[in-house]
């Protein structure tokens, strides 16, 4: 049995004549008759019956004929689905992202993407980076965007650089950091800090950079992982942060945090797209990947794209992906 004759069968009873049905059809009467034919003979049954009001429709063919039309309705819906999907005008997009890129490069894509695709709907969902690599690899997401992570050579991922990203030393507006060029190692031990959790690489990076300076370890003030605090804290006090560039931009978690001027504090990590490899993603999803690009390219004209890591640690890497 074949698809076009459960529409052959479905144009003959709404048009109760082989010349209009086949006209309709867009093929020959003869080639109707014979695709009817073969069914009947499939089916061992006779659907039709000539009468002197036309072709009509057996008790067997009208009951063929209800299957028939919910068949060839859902086949339709699929092909118009299908297609739409592979143009890009439907579908689903699910996205996985660390905090540090889920309200910068990545809305301005995403609202890119949809303009004229009302049917097209893109999930985004924060996260750090161990839980998003587990959706990623069980398939409920389609790429994770964020800080990239050192996969080794045997590695089911794969990974591009989009833009490089500058962690840096952070305070308020006035503070009295800010009145000096580049303030010496030892000012920076009269202040406390808010910082993130040991467990996160950022703490880890900025203990690391203190003690290769000769810096006592950082003193606590707060100790948090929600950066909308961090900004707070900082902002209402001299204590000292250590946040990506990036979210301390007009509209962004840390608004209005300023960079300390500790250049030699500095730290350069490589941030982009982390995909299953082999994977087949939509033309959706490689549409929003290319605008990504351009947004990158746009924001970041420095960054040397394309790059993957592959095998041995990517310098910089945030494990926990907290920003």
């Amino acid at each position: 049995m074949q698809l076009q004759q459960l529409r052959h069968v479905v144009a003959l009873i709404d048009h109760r004549s082989l010349a209009s049905a086949a006209k309709v059809l867009g093929i020959s009467q003869p080639a109707l008759s014979k695709s009817l034919r073969r069914l009947e003979s499939y089916l061992g049954v006779k659907l039709f019956e000539r009468t002197p009001h036309g072709v009509l429709a057996t008790e067997f063919g009208r009951e063929f004929a209800r299957h028939a039309r919910a068949i060839a309705s859902e086949i339709s819906e699929a092909e118009r689905t299908v297609g739409a999907i592979r143009d890009g005008r439907e579908g689903r997009i699910a996205i996985g992202s660390a905090p540090s890129v889920i309200a910068s490069v990545l809305p301005i894509a995403t609202a890119r993407l949809l303009r004229g695709r009302n049917d097209l709907k893109v999930t985004v969902v924060g996260g750090l980076h161990d839980r998003l690599f587990e959706w990623l690899r069980a398939g409920e997401l389609d790429v994770v965007i964020s800080n990239l992570v050192d996969q080794p050579d045997d590695s089911d991922l794969e990974q591009e650089t989009l833009f490089v990203d500058r962690v840096v030393l952070a305070c308020r507006p006035g503070h009295p950091l800010t009145a000096k060029r580049n303030p010496s190692k030892k000012e920076l031990e009269r202040y406390r800090w808010i910082l993130p959790s040991p467990a996160i690489v950022t703490r880890q990076r900025l203990e690391l950079a203190l003690k290769a300076h000769g810096i006592a370890p950082p003193r606590l003030a707060v100790e948090t992982n929600a950066l909308a605090f961090m900004r707070a804290m900082i902002l209402e006090t001299d204590c000292l942060g250590y946040l990506p560039a990036v979210t301390m931009l007009p509209g962004r978690e840390c608004a209005g945090v300023v960079p300390a001027g500790a250049g030699w504090l500095d730290w350069h990590r490589p941030v982009g797209l982390t995909l299953r490899k082999r994977t087949e993603l939509s033309p959706a999803c490689r549409r929003l990947i290319a605008e990504l690009r351009k947004v990158c390219a746009e924001r970041f004209p420095t960054t040397k794209r394309g790059v993957a890591h592959k095998g041995g640690p990517v310098r910089g890497a945030d494990r926990d992906g907290l920003v």
